[in-house]
């Protein structure tokens, strides 16, 4: 699951950010189509996370936004875009947010029950702590203290939300996702 920052994600554009190098020439909305890319990215296929990327020393990096990463991403969205997909796939892209307000009467969509937080990755404890190594020295393990924030969202924690320039108003009550 991945979320965006309404109206903010609306109104993004090439224009003086850093990624107008990997796009010259292209129009400002590509800007939005790189964050989704991006944001899709990190999701890893292997693993029931986020992406990690390996230093150079070998090590696993938590911070994955290297320049490999943006320029990954960069080349992802030139490829899709050689492919031609279907315009009114990107339609919704091509609009900033007054444009699409104005089009539409505003801009719908899902988000968390906890809005405007999100959620986002925490520091889970394990129920059962690791081995002593070979030697027999104990591991190290500092205390962790019960998170505050929800580390499990079910559908119950999912509204839609109309959102507009300086607002948002909850639509469907919680628990409306359900089917018949």
């Amino acid at each position: 699951m991945i979320s965006f920052a309404l109206p903010r994600f609306c109104d993004q554009s090439l224009d003086r950010s850093r990624k107008e190098r990997f796009y010259a020439g292209a129009e400002p909305w590509i800007a939005k189509l790189d964050t989704v890319v991006h944001e899709l990215y990190h999701i890893d296929p292997q693993l029931s996370g986020i992406r990690r990327i390996e230093n150079q020393d070998g090590t696993w990096s938590a911070n994955c936004h290297g320049h490999l990463f943006f320029e990954q991403v960069a080349d992802m969205v030139h490829t899709y875009l050689r492919n031609a997909p279907t315009p009114a796939a990107l339609d919704f892209l091509r609009h900033d947010f007054a444009a699409l307000e104005a089009q539409f009467g505003g801009v719908v969509a899902t988000s968390f029950r906890n809005f405007p937080s999100y959620p986002q990755r925490y520091i889970e404890r394990l129920g059962e702590q690791p081995p002593c190594d070979a030697d027999g020295e104990g591991i190290v393990v500092e205390r962790l203290n019960d998170s505050a924030h929800t580390v499990r969202y079910t559908e119950d924690d999912l509204h839609i939300r109309q959102f507009a320039k300086r607002s948002t108003t909850r639509l469907i009550r919680k628990g409306a996702f359900r089917a018949a």
